[in-house]
């Protein structure tokens, strides 16, 4: 039942006509759609579901772990399966793979040196990606807040440059946050968020590097890093996200070290410091694809609605155990298919969706919304722009 409520309400999104009509005309029309919503959804059973996802989360498909050959069996499954029911490829033919570029990040190996004295990556900086460069200065930026009223960039240049952040957020003299102005503080205090919220900001301002001192992160990434390194492990990205950032999380003695007045001095400035960045790394590549199916709308082909879900699942455990993924997201995944199909058949029936419906299936979920990402920010194969839903 939840599956036909669903495509009863993409339904009727999909069918929204901009023609005007009297409205006993559009009585008649909305009662005709809904007629047919529930005929085609009806075409949804709980056997032919039952069918695909005993397949899809079989231990033939090995968990679907992104890249390895349980998720290719996965993707070449939905191709086969679109082909079948007759809705095409997005990218026209028989091509329904979007190739989304990925690679393991190693953790980096080397040092900074800070006018002549070398600190180790893991001590007292952290970092998880590579990065290599001579600087002259340092660009100190308080805590690298940019909202409202309030910019900790105002009258500086920090284009190309490395700067310095810290954590927390000025106050007022009554002691509220001069951000909220009540005395809660704002997200660029919440530790989820601090690090990420200042990357965002530098990026935009154009800086190369962001060394941010923040003593609440730094013992939670140091553990996390030392289990990378105890693992030897890495973490799947995106390996062509173009120019980015370089970031890292920096302890009290190297943060002083920079600026030694840093806990009490929140005022930008440039600090006469040079800085030498030696970090490399050797990232491992990871081939995989999203899945992506369209069927035209009759009316407005040239507007989207996008129905998701994630191909991928986490795989075999060291011990052998396969995480079959039949409700992450084995059953969102089939029931991907079954909408397609039922709105296939409407369509030859001539009560098909007057905006395309575009199907896609994305890869590296479980990974950080890889899939997603990539689609959204670096190739969105139908104009986001044209995408209502």
């Amino acid at each position: 039942m939840k599956h036909i409520l669903f495509l009863c309400s993409l339904w009727a999104l999909s069918c929204n006509s901009s023609q005007k009509a009297s409205t006993k005309n559009a009585q008649s029309a909305t009662g005709s759609n809904q007629d047919a919503a529930i005929t085609y959804a009806q075409t949804i059973t709980e056997d032919e579901l039952k069918e695909h996802l005993y397949i899809y989360a079989s231990d033939e498909f090995e968990g679907r772990e992104t890249g390895e050959p349980g998720q290719k069996k996965a993707v070449a499954y939905l191709k086969d399966q679109y082909q079948k029911i007759g809705v095409p490829a997005a990218k026209g033919g028989t091509d329904y793979f979007q190739k989304v570029p990925l690679e393991i990040a190693l953790l980096p190996q080397g040092s900074i040196n800070v006018q002549g004295k070398e600190y180790p990556l893991g001590e007292h900086i952290l970092a998880f990606h590579s990065f290599r460069g001579d600087f002259d200065d340092i660009v100190y930026v308080g805590y690298g807040i940019e909202e409202g009223d309030h910019s900790d960039y105002e009258g500086i240049e920090v284009t190309g440059k490395v700067i310095l952040a810290k954590f927390g957020e000025p106050m007022n003299p009554d002691g509220t946050s001069a951000i909220t102005g009540t005395a809660e503080t704002s997200k660029w205090s919440n530790m989820s968020e601090a690090l990420d919220k200042r990357r965002k900001v530098a990026q935009a301002k154009g800086a190369k590097a962001l060394l941010f001192y923040d003593e609440v992160n730094f013992p939670r990434y140091r553990s996390y890093f030392n289990t990378m390194k105890r693992n030897a492990s890495g973490r799947m990205e995106l390996a062509d996200a173009g120019e980015r950032l370089w970031s890292s999380l920096i302890d009290a003695e190297l943060a002083q070290k920079l600026f030694p007045d840093i806990t009490k001095d929140a005022t930008p400035k440039t600090l006469n410091i040079p800085i030498k960045f030696a970090l490399d790394n050797a990232n491992g590549k990871v081939d995989s694809e999203n899945v992506v199916a369209v069927l035209k709308g009759s009316e407005k082909p040239n507007e989207y609605v996008v129905i998701s879900s994630h191909l991928d699942h986490i795989g075999v455990e060291p011990n052998g155990d396969i995480n079959n993924g039949a409700d992450d997201d084995g059953s969102g995944t089939v029931a991907l298919l079954e909408i397609a199909e039922a709105f296939k058949k409407a369509s030859e029936a001539g009560h098909g969706p007057k905006r395309s419906i575009v199907f896609l299936h994305v890869t590296g979920e479980e990974k950080g919304l890889l899939g997603s990402q990539y689609y959204a920010d670096h190739d969105p194969i139908f104009p986001l722009e044209n995408t209502v839903a």
